[in-house]
């Protein structure tokens, strides 16, 4: 009978999610074990029932995700500093095993906890990782935060019992659920849409390809800012190939939701190896901040053959990359470089390997730091070096 109450209690707060519940600044912390303590004098704690009168932080990472990585530094010495006061609690959603390698490399006093539901995550309504909830003494919510938020002078104002304004990215209730949300008719030849922020709505961006009657005729942007748009249109793969004529911290700020855009471009059938092009005049034409190209001797990373050795492939071309790596089928080497290592990497990626065709590529990464993936650039047979070479810049005025 206890393991079926025990069972209810658990199923309690996702139920009450599902009704619209989430955990904000001012509530009580629910009756839930935080499970899977690796490193703790305990393999599972409920802050509800701890007795202690301890501070604690419950931060939200990966090791997949590169901001988190010093952010978990920082909160270390913050741990060692404030031991007696606070306990950092680490939730992720790697395994235990990968989790024992972390520290194995990164030795700290911060429990880690593997959580693949999502459990609190959810609860907490949480648009990203590198977010934290703090619970004070008396295991109330005081609030949720930004990781890097958190310094010692934070801590003392919380000790204090100063309240604490909550900055989080939180997710916003859907409005528009339809799978278009720019409703565009298969029936039209062109069309070009630009909306302001729409609420509800994960940036993202979209490409159409394959058997869809838009393939590469259409492309979508939802709730994004005016650098990633001109950096797709433009085909610029790195944020130091953009020269800035303007403030940047103007039109580089996902908070201010004044910066962000919808926009969405379909082309006539004729005009679809032109996309770029009049996505690059439409957007010029509409927006408070133009670009333009120059050519420019900067730092880059060069890659070479040096013993690549996976055969070509005949498959369709499809890939995906995360913080753990990269896994893509019938990809080139310059479109691994352009759309993967680039985005890892501070700097450009240039291919140099003399490599043609396509080939299936994976990587894995067991810590997200640039170490890291060249180390996996260089288990595929690429030598990669850092060295100058003239580049498209795009400046923005």
């Amino acid at each position: 009978m206890k393991k079926i109450v025990s069972y209810i209690c658990f199923l309690f707060p996702i139920f009450a999610f599902g009704q619209g519940m989430v955990l904000k600044s001012g509530d009580q912390f629910p009756n839930i074990s935080i499970n899977q303590l690796i490193n703790a004098p305990v393999k599972n704690i409920n802050l509800s029932e701890s007795k202690d009168k301890k501070f604690y932080i419950l931060n939200f990472w990966g090791t997949w995700c590169s901001p988190c990585i010093p952010e978990m530094d920082e909160l270390t010495k913050l741990q060692k500093a404030n031991a007696n006061k606070l306990q950092v609690i680490a939730i992720s959603d790697d395994d235990p095993l990968k989790l024992q390698k972390y520290l194995k490399n990164k030795p700290t006093s911060i429990w880690l906890s593997t959580d693949t539901s999502y459990l609190f995550y959810t609860l907490f309504n949480l648009a990203s990782v590198s977010q934290c909830a703090i619970v004070n003494a008396d295991k109330k919510i005081v609030a949720v935060m930004k990781t890097h938020s958190i310094t010692q002078g934070l801590l003392d104002s919380l000790y204090s019992g100063k309240r604490i304004v909550s900055n989080a990215d939180i997710k916003e209730k859907p409005i528009n659920t339809s799978s278009d949300i720019f409703a565009v008719d298969s029936t039209l030849a062109s069309n070009f849409t630009v909306r302001s922020y729409m609420i509800g709505q994960q940036s993202m961006g979209k490409r159409y390809a394959g058997k869809s009657v838009f393939a590469k005729r259409r492309r979508s942007f939802i709730n994004t800012g005016i650098i990633s748009l001109y950096k797709d249109a433009y085909n610029i793969v790195s944020n130091n190939q953009i020269i800035y004529e303007v403030d940047k911290k103007k039109i580089d700020n996902y908070s201010d939701k004044n910066t962000l855009y919808c926009v969405d471009i379909l082309v006539r059938p004729e005009e679809k190896d032109s996309l770029n092009v009049i996505l690059q005049q439409k957007l010029n034409a509409v927006l408070p901040v133009k670009a333009r190209i120059e050519y420019k001797t900067i730092p880059v990373y060069v890659i070479t053959d040096n013993g690549f050795k996976l055969p070509t492939s005949t498959k369709e071309t499809s890939y995906g990359f995360s913080g753990r790596g990269y896994e893509g089928e019938a990809v080139t080497i310059v479109d691994f470089a352009n759309d993967y290592l680039s985005n890892e990497l501070s700097l450009p990626v240039v291919d140099e390997t003399n490599l043609k065709g396509k080939f299936d590529i994976k990587t894995a990464i067991e810590m997200r730091t640039q170490e890291n993936v060249i180390k996996s650039i260089e288990a595929l047979g690429l030598k990669i070096e850092k060295l100058e070479r003239k580049m498209r810049m795009m400046v923005l005025y």
